[in-house]
């Protein structure tokens, strides 16, 4: 879901030679808001409020536009990233954990890719998959599921491979079919029988 994320400058806030700041304002409720500095500075009369962009008259002593753009952008992208962030977590207050991290180096990212990395793990996914689906499918959708895993798992170990969400290509597709077809063993079979 988008959050009520924008990027503001505030009249009241106008200082000595003419400037505002332009803000990044994040309205957690109609009540509770966080209102930060992204450190570019304007005369007011040159943000189209509207738009919530800079106006093209912008004179070049302030800044080259298409860079104070691309900062405003990627400074506004942050705060959305960081919110969504703190949201999954539950246990955060977004507005404080904004304030915290906003004019940080993005170490929160590397706990957001460490937690990530853990559980890139394609079968931890499948089985989660599994457990969400428990309640809401008939026990035969689940034991197709597994199964599915379980094929997965033995053409990881014939391939000496490890399956990853990158494998997932057209030729993953193709040698998988054909694994299943001709080389696959069939396990509870008294003979040896290769192939589905």
């Amino acid at each position: 879901m988008r959050q009520p994320i924008k990027l503001i400058v505030r009249k009241a806030k106008v200082r000595k030679d003419g400037t505002a700041l332009i803000s990044v304002q994040y309205c957690y409720s109609a009540e509770q808001r966080v209102v930060l500095s992204t450190g570019v500075a304007i005369p007011i009369q040159y943000w189209n409020k509207k738009t919530g962009r800079l106006s093209k008259e912008l004179p070049p002593t302030y800044g080259n536009i298409y860079e104070l753009e691309k900062t405003l952008t990627d400074q506004l992208r942050k705060a959305e990233d960081i919110v969504e962030y703190a949201l999954k977590k539950k246990n955060v207050c977004p507005m404080q954990f904004l304030k915290d991290n906003f004019h940080l180096p993005s170490h929160w990212k590397l706990e957001q890719m460490s937690h990530a990395e853990k559980n890139l793990n394609v079968f931890y996914h499948i089985d989660q998959y599994v457990k969400s689906k428990e309640s809401s499918v008939k026990r035969c959708t689940i034991n197709v599921i597994n199964a599915m895993k379980s094929h997965l798992k033995s053409f990881e170990a014939y391939r000496k491979i490890p399956i990853i969400f990158d494998s997932f290509d057209v030729d993953f597709y193709e040698e998988f079919v054909k694994y299943l077809t001709y080389e696959m063993p069939q396990m509870r079979r008294r003979a040896h029988i290769k192939g589905l």
